[in-house]
């Protein structure tokens, strides 16, 4: 969208341009450098030692040696004809390569390349042989048993397994001015994805696995659009069309427990294939000069078609038949939006918007038999196409009453129409009032004060065969809510040197209402930015922030039982100060350290006197310096260190192992904890 807009400033300039002539016009400080001109950065880098924690999204996997390759290549010449290349991490896993190229104003063609690698579970291993495939297999001389500490053979079964994908992205595109205003663009992006990922299932909850189960899904997405600028109005004709194909419609795997039944085979069905083809008109008017208007339309459609399962891989099952061959589903999908901004005064502007989305659900409803995992036969049952109408209504007006005060406030209404669901509607209003203080820009302040509440239709229990809700039971986005926010921010410039920023935000929301569920939640920010110019190319900064999430919950264990509290307590707490800018005309020097730390806390009060659960913890230490040293006009050198320790405990897998819960067979992950200092030697040339 960013370069679509650049896009269209530009062919505005060139129209504009090309009823002058300007062969006599001069720049006098225009810097452009014409021909071929670039920058190359190779080196080696050593890691010293590997984990997936540390390699996640950066792509240094392994420890050793690594060669990194970074740099921009441009072309520009008089005419406006220009390419631009820009090249990162080409020798590791998160590689990036963009291209582009065309004549400034006419016409530009681009194309990309780039790969995201993630990593889950860290320490896992499993006795299922096959990972990555839709068939997992156990190792012959396997003993099945009631529970994970029978499992005699697991020991000398394990192998050790990593959870990662990598994502593959490959972009093309085309844009073009064509006569008068108008611009057309094409873009193509295809994504592939691969790896492997925890999937837990089983059968009941007696006897459950977790397995590393196959990733292997692309999306072909294509995009067009056609667009109009002129003085006074915009307009963009747009479609859009998603295909979504997973390789593996289901993945099946050995039961490690001694089955129950005619389960010891058994299946899970995995993402279906689906489509998404997206209409859309924008446009802007600006009738007068303190008068803009703009909309947004568009209509869609979501289909899903993939050949159904049988319903279960239990022989005990093969004469139930679905009651069609597909699920033929139908998804159509509205939005709308509109804006208005008008200056009323000098001083007094107005600005309203609304919008409406509305998913429609078309498909067929069927009565179904399912078999709950393999094992036990559900009576029929519809399938329950959700739909949802959600419109939404802001108005805000501001005032200029001082050349250093202005004061503005709102309302904000949001209706959500339900079907099939506990709740049918409910209605959020939202008001809120803000001053903001400006004095010479020495001084900044602003105070948002926001006050909200939600009510809802009667909440009903949805008619379901399967297991039911207590009817005490409030989902918290259904249930009536309110809410009440503050904001306060302060912008200090002390003289060219020193600036600050402290910024404070707090948040309570209350369901009153609610028996069970979600009963308060409370929400705490604090922030502090410091910048302090030692001279005029040195630079300090630094930063401190503290977040709080705090919520009570209540809940039954059977709808007999007299109700539990618990209570959350999150602490976030982010620090870091660093150095940056020129030691010497030919010496570039950057230091940053950062500190990060989280602490969870969970306490239930059952009225047993059970004691809290261990806390949750994560600490992260990193510190990196960089050094850029100018040897020639062409020739440089780099140095980068980064020093990165972390640390986490999570009681709810940490000691475990595999075996750790008698009925769930688990891929033993653990929480990370590593130390890697990462090197780099760089040489630079720049032509």
């Amino acid at each position: 969208m960013l370069l679509t807009l650049l896009l269209s400033t530009q062919l505005l300039a060139t129209e504009a341009a090309d009823a002058v002539d300007t062969s006599a016009w001069l720049c006098n400080f225009c810097g452009y450098r014409q021909g071929w001109f670039g920058t190359l950065h190779v080196g080696p880098g050593y890691a010293s030692d590997a984990s997936l924690k540390f390699a996640d999204y950066r792509g240094i996997e392994d420890k050793g040696a690594f060669i990194s390759i970074d740099g921009d290549i441009h072309y520009l010449d008089k005419e406006g004809k220009y390419f631009d290349l820009y090249a990162r991490n080409l020798g590791i896993d998160s590689r990036q390569l963009e291209m582009r190229g065309g004549r400034q104003g006419r016409f530009e063609i681009r194309m990309a390349y780039r790969e995201i690698p993630k990593y889950r579970g860290f320490g896992t291993q499993t006795p299922f042989q096959g990972g990555g495939s839709d068939q997992l297999v156990l190792p012959m001389d396997w003993v099945r048993a009631r529970t994970t500490g029978g499992m005699s053979a697991l020991d000398t079964s394990l192998i050790t397994t990593t959870l990662e994908t990598k994502r593959k992205i490959f972009e093309a595109g085309l844009s073009l001015r064509m006569s008068g205003n108008w611009r057309y663009g094409l873009d193509f992006q295809h994504t592939k994805k691969t790896g492997t990922r925890a999937f837990g299932a089983g059968v009941l909850t007696a006897q459950s696995s977790h397995f590393p189960a196959p990733v292997d899904f692309s999306v072909n997405r294509f995009d067009t659009d056609l667009e109009f600028s002129g003085r006074r109005s915009h307009l963009r004709f747009a479609f859009s069309s998603t295909d979504f194909s997973n390789r593996y419609a289901s993945v099946s795997w050995e039961n490690p427990f001694r089955p129950l039944g005619n389960t010891g085979l058994l299946r899970a069905a995995l993402e279906p294939d689906s489509k998404l083809h997206r209409l859309s008109l924008t446009g802007s008017f600006r009738p007068t000069r303190k008068v803009r208007l703009s909309g947004q339309a568009s209509i869609g459609r979501v289909t899903q078609d993939d050949a159904y399962l049988p319903y279960s891989i239990n022989p005990d099952f093969e004469g139930l038949q679905p009651p069609r061959s597909s699920l033929d589903g139908k998804l159509d999908i509205l939005n709308l939006a509109a804006r208005l901004t008008a200056r009323l005064s000098p001083k007094l502007n107005l600005r309203l918007r609304m919008k409406l989305d509305e998913r429609d659900n078309r498909t067929p409803v069927d009565l179904y038999t399912p078999v709950i995992t393999d094992f036990a036969q559900r009576p029929e049952t519809p399938n329950r196409p959700y739909s949802f109408k959600r419109s939404q209504y802001w108005a805000e007006i501001s005032y200029r009453a001082h050349p250093s005060v202005s004061i503005s406030g709102g309302a904000n209404q949001k209706d959500y129409k339900r079907t099939l669901q506990s709740v049918r509607e409910t209605m959020d209003s939202t008001w809120w009032a803000e001053i903001n203080i400006d004095h010479w820009s020495a001084v900044q302040l602003r105070f948002k004060l926001e006050t909200s509440n939600r009510d809802m239709s009667p909440y009903r229990q949805v008619s379901d065969p399967g297991l039911q809700e207590n009817v005490l039971m409030r989902k918290f986005h259904l249930a009536d809510r309110d809410r009440d926010r503050a904001v306060i921010e302060l912008d200090l410039s002390a003289g060219n040197r020193l600036s600050a920023n402290l910024s404070y935000f707090v948040s309570r929301d209350k369901y009153q209402q609610s028996i069970l569920g979600l009963m308060e939640s409370h929400e705490d920010s604090l922030s502090l930015d410091l910048s302090y110019a030692l001279k005029a190319n040195l630079s300090l900064h630094a930063f401190a922030t503290r977040d709080s999430y705090d919520s009570d919950i209540s809940g039954p264990t059977n709808p007999t039982a007299p109700a539990w509290l618990a209570n959350t307590d999150d602490r976030f707490t982010t620090l870091g100060i660093g150095l940056s800018g020129k030691l010497s005309d030919v010496l570039n020097i950057r230091i940053d350290y950062i500190s990060a730390e989280s602490r969870g806390r969970i306490a239930t009060d059952s009225g047993a006197g059970e004691a809290p659960f261990p806390d949750l913890k994560t600490k992260l230490r990193d510190a990196s310096i960089s050094l850029n040293y100018r040897a020639t006009r062409q020739w440089g050198f780099s140095l980068q260190l980064e020093h990165e320790r972390y640390s986490s405990s999570d009681w709810q897998i940490d000691g475990l192992g595999n075996d750790g819960i008698s009925a769930i067979l688990t891929l033993g992950p653990q929480s990370p904890d590593y130390s890697i200092t990462v090197l780099r030697l760089l040489a630079s040339y720049s032509f």
